[in-house]
C-alpha cells in the first residue's frame, strides 16, 4: 500500500513540477529585456514630456523637483 501512494506522490510531483516549468516559460516570453525601462518608468516619461508641451516653464519644473525630491531620476 505505502508503494501505490509513493508512485501517486511522485505523478502528482512530476506534474506539478512540468506545470511550473510551463508557467516560468510562459513568463519568459512576456518578460522585457534587461535594458529596457519598465512600461511604468515609460509611461512616467511620456507624461513628462507631455507635461512639458501642455504646460509653461514653471509648471514642469515643479514635476521635475517633485521627481528629484523621490529619487527617480
Amino acid at each position: 500500500m505505502f508503494n501505490d501512494w509513493h508512485y501517486v506522490l511522485a505523478q502528482d510531483r512530476a506534474a506539478r513540477e512540468q506545470d511550473l516549468a510551463e508557467r516560468v516559460a510562459e513568463r519568459g516570453r512576456y518578460a522585457r529585456s534587461p535594458g529596457q525601462p519598465s512600461l511604468r518608468a515609460r509611461v512616467a516619461r511620456r507624461l513628462f514630456d507631455l507635461a512639458i508641451a501642455a504646460e509653461s516653464e514653471e509648471t514642469w519644473r515643479v514635476v521635475w523637483e517633485r521627481l528629484e525630491a523621490r529619487g527617480r531620476l
